[in-house]
């Protein structure tokens, strides 16, 4: 989704890892004039690496970030809920601002109790969006306008793909991808060191596992073929390929996986009963 943003100022609260990997990402794309991007940062000097590299409006100052917002975008860990979104940052967000979301384990109806009279959109991406390749879920909340959504669709978008989900089935997506960078590094680490093991030097086995990782998930996306399909084109019969298959099925590594995923689901709800 290209074009310009339809937002006279863009707020975010939080300066980390991810929201500098949105910024990065909107900035590429020049979705909208870089100092209408507004950052507030927890530390100065934060502000001021944000300010210099991505030519936004960054300060130490949450409330000011916010102030005549369309959208605000909260980017911090869930665990600085309580901390960081008090009553007088939620006072200062403008009436019509929209309220976007990218904490994992942290409900619509929760953050709507904060920024009363508010829409709010969760999303759930990953850590790619620091190199363009993102996956970000989009739930939107009741009654967000369709604009709103559509302008998180390009915030987005710009750092990867996205999918429009409900609610109800982002614990799920955060089992599968939003963890699940997590089990690919495993998995390239895995194979690299099979690699090593099969006298390949270090550099050229993780060189290798990790753009097979990549441009195999390239091949589903676009060839939009079922991910067993493409697997039968490179399978023989009686082949190299069938026979690396069958080992990994003996050593269970499609079971591996779904328990990744349940246990990921498992721990989620631990943490919502706290």
């Amino acid at each position: 989704m290209t074009g310009k943003l339809n937002l006279h100022k863009l707020a975010f609260i939080g300066g980390g890892a991810m929201g500098e990997a949105i910024i990065k990402g909107m900035t590429g794309a020049g979705l909208m004039d870089p100092a209408s991007i507004w950052v507030g940062a927890h530390r100065q000097e934060r502000a001021a690496y944000l300010q210099e590299t991505y030519g936004v409006t960054a300060v130490i100052d949450n409330t000011e970030a916010v102030k005549g917002a369309d959208m605000v975008i909260l980017a911090i860990k869930p665990q600085m809920v309580d901390s960081v979104l008090d009553a007088a940052l939620a006072e200062a967000v403008e009436e019509k601002a929209v309220i976007v979301s990218i904490m994992g384990s942290v409900t619509i109806e929760k953050i709507a109790g904060i920024f009363k009279g508010h829409s709010v959109i969760r999303t759930m991406p990953n850590t790619p969006l620091a190199v363009g390749a993102g996956m970000t879920a989009i739930a939107p909340g009741a009654g967000v306008p369709a604009d709103a959504v559509q302008a998180a669709e390009q915030i987005f978008g710009c750092c990867g793909e996205t999918l429009l989900i409900q609610e109800k089935d982002i614990e799920a997506v955060t089992a599968v991808s939003g963890c699940g960078p997590g089990y690919v590094y495993v998995m390239i680490d895995a194979l690299a060191d099979a690699g090593v093991m099969a006298v390949l030097p270090r550099a050229a086995a993780i060189k290798l596992a990790a753009q097979t990782f990549a441009g195999s998930g390239k091949m589903v996306l676009e060839t939009g073929k079922h991910p067993a399909v493409l697997r039968d084109m490179v399978t023989s019969p009686g082949g190299t390929t069938i026979a690396g298959i069958k080992a990994l099925e003996n050593g269970a590594v499609r079971g591996a996986l779904y328990n990744a995923v349940q246990a990921v689901l498992d721990r989620s709800e631990e943490l919502r009963k706290h």
